[in-house]
């Protein structure tokens, strides 16, 4: 495939986003509506949203042309709707999907079809609703929401999915780093890029970060090192690449912050002198971290910068430049999000091969770090003192309250609510129900003596 000249001015100017979903029909031809809901709802979230939000409209429309007369999205019902829960939920096991893939797929087209009836494209929606009353927590006002009947009460309200730390090591070390599982190494392996893909994981895990937000710092985002010093350290995450536009204080071990200087000073450095990086558009970022300007010498804010945009950031001098983003390819090129999730992919299938059945991803590894932090949150809060007169529960919310806080804090949720999840997969949950059985137990038997 190739690019036609100016074709990347004229997308910009017709409102596309590096990232941007853009649905084509089979024979080629485009939805006009279909493709402008995108480009109207620039703020529904991070490019792997947009990506998941495409993906399920997507379908939707096939099985309309497909399975039902070849309707438009614009055309459907609420028998189409039915239809459709029934082809996804109701078949065999093999087509059948889980309630709640059935639910995102339900939030994407809700959203398509409010933006559309909003937009006078279409004058229905296909979906029913339902009004419910509730009352809030902290104010006990009551409140009207409405709720999409095609969604399934049953369903769970998260698929979240975590590893342990044995486990995650084995799929660092024999997966990413194509070492034998007894951790001797493997003189078949052939795989390229393998400590880069290694601290890379290390990263994600020890910092909760996202694909988009790990995979988008620059060289001078990074905070320096200071010895002595504590054993991690805080750096801003900027907002432009963060999930919802919302900036944060992440804090990196100094073992890992170690780690990733060795290889800027190694790896990276061979990778970025093989080439002169070519363009379109560059920005200009001091050696020193200082000012970013544009190819007309504008001052640009690097707490702006967009994931795309920090791709054709580039540091150095003219003959010596070199991308500014940390993590290159061997080419000396920014390394795309489809390369993690290919690298991750491959690690998976290789420790399938040594029978260490693991299916990890990017994200997988973000869950991993918010479970063993509020593990470890929990236990620290629990060593502060109750008050033997409270009576209104107080130290159980700063038991329980203060570490979800700090917890959501640090993976930049915009509810705690959303931080919730991860309560449910504490091993020590289950392992402080243990220890109440046994001493009620214990405390019932006494009684009967």
């Amino acid at each position: 495939m190739s690019i036609v000249p100016g074709a990347l001015d004229v997308g910009e100017r017709a409102g596309l986003i590096d990232g941007m979903p853009f649905i084509l029909m089979d024979d080629g031809s485009y939805d006009l509506h279909l493709n402008r809901f995108f480009r109207a709802c620039p703020g529904m979230g991070a490019p792997n949203t947009w990506r998941s939000y495409a993906h399920d409209i997507l379908v939707w429309a096939r099985f309309l042309c497909e399975r039902r007369g070849g309707k438009t999205v614009w055309q459907a019902d609420r028998h189409d709707v039915l239809a459709f829960h029934r082809a996804r939920r109701l078949s065999d096991a093999a087509f059948r999907i889980s309630a709640a893939s059935w639910n995102r797929s339900v939030a994407a087209l809700d959203k398509l079809y409010r933006w559309a009836v909003e937009e006078g494209v279409i004058t229905t929606s296909p979906f029913g609703y339902c009004v419910t009353l509730r009352r809030t927590a902290s104010t006990s006002a009551v409140l009207a929401v409405t709720t999409n009947r095609a969604r399934e009460r049953a369903a769970r309200r998260h698929d979240m999915r975590y590893i342990g730390l044995g486990r995650y090591l084995l799929f660092r070390d024999v997966g990413l780093r194509g070492r034998l599982p007894d951790g001797t190494e493997d003189s078949t392996w052939r795989g390229r890029n393998g400590e880069r893909n290694a601290l890379f994981a290390e990263l994600l895990v020890t910092t909760g970060l996202r694909l988009t937000e790990g995979g988008s710092l620059l060289l001078t985002e990074l905070p320096r090192m200071i010895a002595p010093g504590p054993r991690s350290v805080l750096f801003d995450l900027s907002g432009s690449i963060a999930k919802g536009g919302r900036p944060r204080q992440v804090r990196i071990p100094r073992r890992v912050l170690a780690l990733i200087q060795d290889y800027i000073d190694l790896e990276r450095a061979v990778s970025s002198a093989r080439s002169e990086p070519s363009v379109t558009n560059p920005l200009c970022l001091a050696p020193e971290g200082g000012k970013i300007v544009d190819a007309a010498g504008k001052r640009v804010r690097l707490d702006r910068l967009t994931p795309g945009e920090r791709r054709r950031v580039l540091i150095g001098a003219a003959g010596r430049a070199q991308h500014a983003l940390l993590w290159l390819t061997e080419g000396g090129r920014p390394v795309p999000a489809a390369t993690w999730e290919a690298a991750f992919r491959r690690a998976c299938a290789r420790c399938h091969r040594f029978g260490i059945d693991l299916d990890v991803t990017p994200h997988t590894l973000r869950h991993t770090f918010a479970v063993n932090m509020l593990s470890m949150l929990i236990r620290e809060q629990i060593g502060a003192v109750f008050d033997p007169q409270d009576r209104h529960g107080a130290a159980y919310r700063r038991i329980l309250g203060d570490p979800l806080q700090k917890l959501q804090h640090l993976l930049g949720h915009a509810s705690v609510t959303s931080t919730y999840i991860y309560l449910d997969s504490l091993a020590e949950a289950q392992e402080l129900v243990e220890a109440a059985a046994d001493r009620w137990a214990q405390d019932t038997a006494g009684d009967a003596q």
